[in-house]
């Protein structure tokens, strides 16, 4: 199944896009569900259950949260049953290592959300190497440009841990579609999902991309891209 892993809703704000319509265009560009990661909080959960049997579509609810140390997409097996992100953490931005820990505890499963994106505020970077509890890294973020969607790669494969693709749709319908994620077995249920991606049995996908040359692919983002690197403790396992 191809799922966007990442869409925004009139929920966040700043976006407009309406949970139908964001179902509808998931179904005629070929995807089989979206999760709608509204920015730090749940609240698309009754309109997407609605919409989801009307237009045939899978339509699953997250949240992206915002935290000292970048965005992170959460997913629970119960969203119905999650208090709002203010009840359990306060203020945002919230410390990552506590949101980790609590989603956690909850029974669900945390993507780092775009980590080298210097668009945000305080953006996660390499601290990601110091992090546990992670179960993927958001490696292809659709609307990200330049070496961003690299690194995070390069990081989770550090991590050893698997990749996942979203469109972050925000401003536009027409951002649904570039990206989506791979699940190998159905997925009916929020609570399907989160037991895929702890298991690891997911793939990052972009769609309609044209393959760079086989020496381009080789050729990872240069060392002045980079910036230095932060500290790995505990972060860099080895490869299975």
């Amino acid at each position: 199944m191809l799922i966007d892993l990442h869409v925004h809703s009139r929920h966040t704000q700043g976006c407009a896009l309406e949970v139908r319509d964001v179902l509808r265009r998931a179904r005629e560009e070929g995807l089989d569900g979206v999760v709608f990661t509204d920015l730090n909080g749940l609240e698309a959960l009754p309109e997407a259950r609605a919409a989801a049997k009307e237009e045939g579509v899978l339509g699953l609810v997250g949240a992206e949260l915002v935290t000292d140390h970048g965005h992170y997409l959460c997913y629970f097996p119960e969203p119905e049953k999650v208090p709002a992100p203010a009840q359990l953490f306060g203020t945002p931005p919230w410390p990552v290592r506590e949101v980790l820990a609590r989603v956690t505890a909850l029974g669900g499963a945390v993507v780092a959300a775009h980590p080298y994106d210097k668009t945000i505020d305080r953006p996660c970077g390499d601290f990601i190497f110091t992090l546990d509890g992670l179960a993927a890294v958001e490696g292809l973020h659709a609307r990200k440009r330049g070496p961003a969607n690299d690194l995070a790669i390069e990081a989770a494969d550090h991590l050893n841990l698997p990749c996942v693709a979203g469109s972050g749709a925000l401003g536009s319908l027409d951002e649904l579609g570039k990206a989506a994620t791979l699940f190998r077995r159905p997925v009916a249920s929020e609570a399907d999902l989160v037991a895929q991606l702890k298991a690891g049995t997911v793939h990052c996908v972009a769609i309609g991309v044209t393959p760079q040359p086989a020496e381009a692919a080789r050729r990872g983002p240069r060392r002045d891209e980079r910036g230095g690197r932060g500290d790995r403790r505990g972060g860099r396992r080895e490869r299975r």
